[in-house]
């Protein structure tokens, strides 16, 4: 009799309790040996390998206990007034990672910026960080950005390139040919004018904007159709009572997804409001969005944009109106009721619905929008004026490949784009450039399209230089540089205003602009510029009274055309890339970081392995890491397969970003770059491709999972429950609690119990607030100096991060459902670690900490195979920091662990000491909110609460009492002091919302 199916399950081989797997998975420790090295039976040791190995344990310990190397500090000779040793200094900033510029808090010791925050007050992002902003700081310190201006990859004074490019400039102007300025969209307010500013300079001269992933482009195209401006509406998940997202990842690369998890939790705030808003996701492969959906439908990407087309179709009905277009589209394959089941549930709540879409296709957009304006969602959850206004005028990337052609092009620019890796069109760009007269890149580094251009004029980084950014109309962020240039860099929009003879720096071209434009719509009566200009760039954000605003109307001239070239696919396979979670379009491959947090969904790292369904992996008899040849036209490439879970059986799908030639030591060579596999449509673009062949090779590449070793033995480590059962009973899903609460107190417990007379600290974790989104490894990692491993040492199950993201699968293979669970060290009362140490390395603090003693372990690990939770990581390598611009990221408030000894999660015991202190100092007793872990600072949906259990008042102690709360393995009597609170989902199969 075959094995019941787990309830939960992390694997589809754990699913299936394949016997191998199960075989590996007993060994907690394994070690993989060369080939032809047989392994040693643990019963064949003999007396001789006892005394070795006792003589390596003696060897182990005199190395744990040697001094660390003596480091020589050289002091002050003129001490800044507003520096203070060992104390750190803040400074409010707008993160750059991606076009939606949240707010930051960059904080520096000692003049080195060594980690970033989110910041509180700003009113879009409120606090929250991704993964990608987390990581910034790294890139700050990357030994592979350009260091100096060149030509021709040889060093040039800035003088030189400068003369050189004006001289160049007069040249394509006096042949009457054009000049071509190649950037990203929105890049800000002040940006934006110093670009005018150039072109009014240069006659000649137009914008051409690029987005590799063309998302942005895309709804810009779609409400230029429809309500004829070119913008990105703001879009208000928090004030929706029903959500639809057809391929749209909000939560995690689309568009806003900080602001979004933050509105989308608050929407989803069953125990707070009493009232939870039901989300729809209709997408081809499980995203980070999708993970969260209530009720989820797996579709072909061919037919997302059909199955989009059929929801309008029945709203439209109900709202008596007619869509051109709507009845030449084809019908989409997604079943009937559930199509009635979406479209009546939008309906139902009209004003207090939203509906996105994803993906680079414009009718999808436009269909999107014509929901939204069906349903009179406008004004109320989508703002079309509210959003980000796109440059009108621009022209697009296939625009300026054809001028390319045709040879009417005399100069080109590069600023911060790099399409010769992001397009498919890369290859044919480098022939083109060869042309022309005058190449200049303005990147940060000699990346693939920079090596095209003749001319380098490297920019500094968002961490050194001065910006703004307005991410909602009326909303005004600053960034200002938290350390002069590292290297002999320039800001970009500096260098277009040298180019343009604007004999200013950018930072006085942007307070000149601010006490000009802003500051009039601020100013009160006696208010000085200088002062307003402090504590706007003090805050960081600066908020306008609402001004005037002309609302868009929906029009409907032109949307048969683009409704009419929509098409059914029927092939075989189709081909899906798409961005991820940390490495977005790959602009950030070369931090280590970021390759290295494991991917939320598959929990892949260090690569991007092609998503494949198990019933279709089953059917061609592939395995995760067999290798498949995959063909898209005239090209071809290699990629390693990973069985993935919720997949469409016609869908391949691979994360873009990779395959880096000239990102930096880090990145290049990680992964596949699949840009080259991309559509090109009328000159866009696209991602989705269908008609792709998909061949085994018989080739086997190992892929670099976490998660993958370890099983639950059929315990319940996460407990859900249905809305409307949580709504008739606080603990439903919960009724296993056992109410110990963690002190010891048990009745058969040989624990005396721990008595505290002060502090007792304590985290708890709200499972339906958490997204899995991974910015608290992140900021984990850069909070207490955690060391990336690389793929060989992930390979061994050696990964060292302190916090990491457990996902859950629940239910059917094909499309499951999916719990994501934070787990850190659990700091328990009676800690099994503490019991088995033989030098007392891991001990009990008189506040409730399970501390570690760096220089007492001994590197026994016996604490790791006592650890029921398997939190402890053991530091196989001294990791070495050989780059000296790299350890400038340490943070001096955590020792660098060396080799042979254990670490894990401290409950950030450095921020603790360092609020306590401040009290102190303030001569003020501790509040709750004080002290923040970096996991807790750093989270966008606000899933972590840190504070005092002997402090009854505080949010931690409320929390630890909730019906929702349970603590995990409590039949152990380890007693933790994380609390985790039940996920309530609203799938409606109870009394719904």
């Amino acid at each position: 009799m075959s094995d019941p199916l787990p309830k939960y399950w992390q694997s589809l081989a754990e699913r299936a309790t394949d016997a191998a797997w199960l075989e590996q998975s007993r060994d907690e420790f394994a070690e993989e040996l060369p080939v032809g090295v047989a392994a040693t039976p643990p019963d064949a040791s003999s007396r001789r390998d006892f005394f070795k190995m006792m003589g390596l344990s003696a060897a182990a310990a005199m190395v744990a206990c040697q001094r660390a190397p003596v480091q020589k500090l050289i002091p002050y000779v003129s001490r800044p007034d507003e520096v203070m040793p060992g104390t750190a200094l803040w400074y409010a900033s707008t993160c750059e990672g991606c076009s939606a510029r949240c707010g930051l808090l960059l904080k520096t010791r000692d003049g080195r910026p060594i980690k970033v925050e989110g910041n509180d007050e700003h009113p879009v992002s409120r606090g929250g960080v991704c993964a990608v902003g987390q990581a910034s700081v790294l890139s700050l310190y990357d030994a592979s950005r350009a260091r100096f201006p060149s030509r021709d990859c040889h060093r040039v004074s800035w003088t030189d390139l400068d003369t050189e490019v004006k001289a160049g400039l007069r040249k394509v102007a006096e042949a009457g040919k054009s000049i071509r300025l190649v950037l990203p969209w929105g890049m800000g307010p002040t940006a934006e004018a110093g670009v005018k500013r150039f072109l009014a300079a240069h006659p000649l001269a137009r914008t051409v904007r690029y987005e590799p992933l063309g998302e942005l482009a895309a709804i810009g195209d779609a409400y230029r159709l429809t309500h004829g401006a070119r913008v990105v509406p703001d879009y208000r998940f928090d004030r929706a009572q029903v959500i639809a997202s057809f391929g749209a990842d909000f939560l995690g690369t689309w568009v806003s997804p900080v602001a979004f998890t933050r509105q989308y939790t608050e929407a989803r705030d069953a125990a707070g409001r009493r009232a939870m808003a039901r989300h729809y996701q209709i997408e081809p492969v499980m995203t980070l969005t999708g993970a969260a959906a209530d009720r989820r439908f797996v579709v072909a990407p061919s037919e997302v944009t059909l199955a989009l087309g059929d929801v309008v179709r029945r709203l439209a009905v109900k709202a008596g109106r007619t869509v051109p277009g709507l009845k030449e589209l084809p019908a989409s394959r997604l079943e009937p009721a559930a199509l009635d089941e979406l479209a009546e549930a939008l309906w139902s709540h009209r004003t207090e619905s939203l509906v996105v879409c994803g993906g680079d296709e414009v009718a999808a957009q436009v269909l999107a929008a014509t929901a939204n304006v069906l349903l009179g969602n406008e004004g109320t959850t989508v703002l079309p004026m509210e959003g980000v206004a796109l440059d009108e005028r621009a022209l697009s990337y296939g625009e300026l490949l054809t001028e390319l052609g045709e040879g009417g092009v005399g100069a080109v620019l590069f600023l911060g784009v790099n399409p010769a890796h992001a397009d498919p069109r890369g290859a044919a760009l480098g022939a083109l450039l060869k042309r022309v007269p005058l190449t200049v890149a303005l990147n940060d580094r000699l990346d693939e399209t920079a090596i095209l251009s003749r001319l380098h004029a490297p920019a500094s980084t968002p961490l050194e230089s001065w910006g703004d950014a307005e991410p909602r109309r009326g909303v005004l962020s600053l960034r200002q540089p938290a350390v002069a240039p590292l290297h002999d860099t320039r800001d970009a929009v500096e260098s277009l205003l040298k180019w343009a003879d604007v004999p200013v720096s950018h930072h006085e071209f942007l307070q000149a602009r601010w006490e000009a434009e802003v500051f009039p719509h601020v100013a009160q009566a006696g208010a000085s510029f200088s002062a307003f200009w402090d504590d706007s760039v003090r805050r960081g954000v600066v908020t306008l009274s609402p001004l005037p605003t002309v609302p868009l109307s929906f029009r409907e001239d032109g949307m048969a055309k683009v409704l009419g070239a929509v098409a059914r696919s029927s092939v075989e396979w189709e081909l899906m890339l798409f961005p991820s979670v940390a490495l977005r379009d790959g602009a950030f491959a070369n931090n280590a970081w970021l390759h290295e947090v494991p991917d939320p969904i598959t929990k892949a790292t260090w690569g991007n392995p092609a998503l494949i369904a198990p019933s279709r992996a089953k059917e061609l008899g592939l395995r995760d890491g067999d290798v498949v040849r995959v063909r898209v036209g005239g090209e071809a490439l290699s990629l390693p397969v990973l069985v993935q879970a919720g997949t469409h059986p016609s869908v391949l799908g691979v994360a873009v970003g990779y395959g880096r030639t000239r990102a930096g030591r880090i990145g290049d060579g990680v992964g596949t770059n699949v840009f080259p596999l991309a559509a090109v449509v009328e000159g866009r673009v696209r991602r989705s491709v269908p008609g792709a062949t998909v061949v085994g090779t018989g080739e086997k590449q190992k892929l670099a999972l976490t998660q993958t070793h370890s099983r639950l033995e059929g315990r319940p480590h996460v407990r859900e429950a249905e809305l409307a059962a949580f709504l008739a009973n606080p603990r439903a899903g919960n009724e296993e609690h056992g109410g110990h609460g963690g002190n010891g107190a048990h009745p058969l417990s040989i624990w005396s119990g721990h008595e505290y007379k002060g502090h007792r600290w304590a985290l708890a974790v709200d499972l339906s607030a958490c997204t899995g989104c991974s910015a608290c490894v992140v900021s984990c990692q850069a909070e207490n100096n955690i060391p990336s491993v690389g793929r060989d040492e992930v390979l061994r199950q050696r990964e060292m991060h302190w916090m990491r993201i457990d996902r859950y699968y629940q239910g059917d293979e094909a499309n499951p459902q999916v719990v994501h669970q934070p787990m850190m060290c659990q700091h328990c009362e009676n800690a099994p670690c503490e019991t088995v140490c033989p030098v007392l390395a891991t001990v009990h603090s008189s506040e409730g900490l399970n501390q570690q003693v760096y220089n007492r372990c001994v590197g026994t690990r016996y604490c790791a195979n006592n650890c029921p939770t398997k939190v402890r990581r053991f530091n196989w390598f001294d990791y070495p920091h050989d780059e000296p611009l790299e350890r400038m990221v340490l943070n001096p408030d955590v020792v660098v662990r060396s080799r042979g000894v254990m670490e894990k999660c401290s409950l950030c015991v450095q921020r603790v000491q360092e609020g306590k202190a401040a009290a102190a100092r303030e001569g003020r007793a501790l509040k709750d909110g004080d002290i923040q872990t970096a996991c807790q600072q750093s989270c966008p949906a606000k899933a972590l609460h840190f504070g005092d259990v002997n402090d009854p008042d505080s949010r931690v102690a409320k929390l630890a009492k909730d019906g929702r709360a349970f603590r995990l393995l409590e039949e152990l009597n380890i007693g933790p002091s994380i609390t985790y609170l039940t996920k309530i989902r609203n799938t409606g199969s109870g009394s719904g919302t």
